[in-house]
């Protein structure tokens, strides 16, 4: 029986969100009916991750649409990269005779260049919620719409963001929940609080994410600190780093936390591939980004984590979260709010486990790895077959 080859495009090569549901997808699709080929446009954990499930992997340095080509300079060097990349990308593909391209966010736009020159059909999976520039959100919704087969949007959300443009066409896009395995490397269960002299009955807040202007660090702290000053049993632990060139966020995030009183109790640590550690350290996991977030990987994982969440009602976390069942949802943009529900679940150790174990089902039940990739592997065979 035929393989059918699969291009797999992407942003980054991490081991955030976007990541991650990229390698759960490459790892577990069929392989007899599959060949999936993955490039990246950099080097990363993520291209030994790719390498060790024994699917090929190359790096390829293709531009990635971010903010700093927003000026004309920038502009300028996009498109020559652009052109350049984009030709090679079509060599491959005709070369290799690849029948679909899966393009992984929608900050790689080279797949609008494979939909116009080669004969491969052309998945879009969009990870994001565009909310400004608006230029930006209005043109990525054009590209979606004329330059793809089939768009996948990863929340309700983040499908109605790009209906609501007026541009993308109700029936091009089709929303598939994020699912994840449970298979996560860890060290013994206490590695974490020991590492970092956090005492083994005490309640951790914990946050995992992106250190950047929207991930809403800042309201974490806000929400946490006045919680540090009542409890003395309390912890506060930040998970994640900035993009490489934006480590001023980073900066900013460390100068805040030098600020408070309770600073002595809240931990700061990288991110890193042993992120199960960390979420066995936690009692309580919280996401309180200020901008709607599409749908967001840590919460399921947290969830599998047999974790409560508190997060804001926005985006895919409102679609992730059951409130007052498997967590809290809290009006956007109120670290007051936040602050009070964390309280309830500080002080009151059986709700919290009751809370996680709800979540955990929760995500077993809807957002299992199996139905992610099957439902994907139902679009792949409808367009290829």
């Amino acid at each position: 029986m035929e393989k059918y080859k699969i291009l797999f495009l992407h942003a980054g090569a991490e081991l955030y969100g976007a990541d991650k549901i990229l390698l759960e997808i490459v790892e577990n699709i069929d392989r007899k009916t599959f060949e999936p080929i993955v490039i990246l446009p950099e080097d990363g954990p993520l291209v030994s991750k790719i390498r060790e499930a024994g699917v090929e992997v190359s790096v390829l340095p293709y531009p990635i649409l971010r903010r700093k080509f927003f000026n004309v300079r920038g502009i300028g060097n996009y498109i020559v990269s652009y052109i350049r990349f984009s030709r090679r990308l079509k060599k491959i593909v005709n070369k290799e005779n690849i029948k679909l391209v899966h393009v992984n966010t929608t900050a790689v736009l080279e797949g609008v260049w494979l939909k116009l020159f080669t004969k491969a059909k052309i998945v879009w999976h969009v990870h994001e919620i565009i909310m400004k520039p608006k230029f930006i959100y209005k043109l990525i919704c054009f590209l979606i719409q004329h330059f793809s087969d089939q768009a996948v949007a990863v929340s309700d959300a983040t499908k109605q963001r790009l209906i609501d443009s007026g541009i993308v066409d109700k029936m091009k896009v089709i929303t598939i929940h994020n699912g994840i395995s449970k298979d996560y490397p860890q060290n013994e269960p206490d590695y974490v609080r020991k590492s970092l002299s956090i005492p083994p009955d005490a309640v951790v807040i914990g946050m995992v994410g992106r250190v950047n202007a929207w991930k809403g660090q800042g309201d974490f702290l806000d929400a946490v600190d006045p919680i540090l000053r009542r409890n003395q049993n309390v912890h506060a632990l930040l998970v994640g780093s900035a993009y490489q060139g934006e480590e001023a966020y980073e900066q900013k995030l460390f100068d805040k936390v030098a600020s408070l009183d309770t600073k002595q109790r809240i931990h700061i640590c990288p991110f890193t591939e042993q992120i199960a550690d960390y979420y066995a350290a936690f009692n309580i996991f919280v996401l309180p980004s200020i901008q709607p977030d599409p749908f967001p990987t840590v919460v399921l994982e947290a969830m599998s984590n047999s974790l409560p969440v508190v997060a804001y009602d926005h985006g895919g976390a409102s679609e992730m979260i059951l409130d007052n069942e498997t967590g809290y949802l809290c009006l956007p943009l109120g670290a007051t709010k936040l602050s009070q529900k964390l309280d309830l679940l500080v002080g009151d150790s059986s709700l919290r486990v009751k809370m996680g174990k709800k979540a955990n089902i929760r995500q077993e039940k809807f957002f299992s790895l199996s139905q992610f990739v099957e439902r994907f592997t139902q679009v792949y065979v409808s367009l290829i077959s």
